[in-house]
């Protein structure tokens, strides 16, 4: 496994709520997790705040849209992922582009573009093995835990709804796993069969544009 289970409930934070949509949040990122075939589509939000001068990551604001819920219609993807980075004043949208068709991407990159003020577009691509740039960010994700800096609501403090989220956000990052693939000799980073990583791959993407990332002209900051 990928995560220690009592490390990601130390994330969890007293005294935190998720952030109404349509209010304006200072230093904040979307993480968007594109839904696949039977898969939801994740959008997080997370915004950055400095803690004894370390910089921290809040996650403000999660949604997911199921294959029920609009997860297949392309337009209304779109349309939802920028409403909330509108309403959020963001300065990045980051999405994964592993895969997925260019069309998403590019409508995607043309609307931050045409946004006043403009929003920075970041479509990263996932790729495996030991080196490969998924394995780096979520090697990236786990140290950040360990050091206390990705905070969360604490479900005991929320409705029924936001329990609800955050403990199915618990329970994906705590199923995902190493893979081996013996054959190649490679690791890969999945959740088992039958089970999901859509709140994991939405969240270690906007961490990684929140904590691991230069200043909105560089790219990807080192490993």
């Amino acid at each position: 496994n990928i995560f220690n289970p009592e490390l990601l409930k130390g994330c969890f934070t007293q005294g935190m709520a998720f952030v109404e949509a349509g209010k304006n949040y200072p230093n904040c990122v979307v993480g968007v997790d594109i839904g696949k075939s039977v898969n939801s589509t994740v959008i997080s939000v997370w915004s950055t705040s400095k803690d004894a001068d370390v910089n921290r990551a809040n996650l403000i604001y999660i949604e997911e849209i199921t294959p029920k819920t609009g997860g297949h219609d392309i337009p209304y993807q779109r349309k939802r992922i920028m409403d909330i980075a509108r309403s959020f004043g963001v300065g990045r949208v980051i999405i994964d582009a592993t895969g997925i068709g260019g069309a998403i991407e590019q409508d995607l990159r043309i609307a931050c573009i045409n946004s006043v003020p403009q929003i920075y577009f970041i479509p990263f691509i996932f790729t495996g093995g030991p080196r490969g740039t998924k394995t780096q960010v979520f090697r990236d994700y786990v140290s950040f835990i360990q050091q206390e800096r990705v905070w969360v609501p604490n479900p005991a403090n929320l409705d029924i709804r936001g329990q609800k989220i955050i403990n199915k956000w618990f329970r994906e990052h705590v199923d995902l796993q190493y893979v081996m693939d013996a054959a190649n000799k490679t690791e890969r980073i999945a959740a088992p069969d039958g089970k999901h990583d859509d709140y994991c791959d939405s969240s270690v993407l906007g961490i990684h544009a929140t904590l691991a990332m230069l200043p909105g002209t560089a790219t990807v900051a080192s490993s």
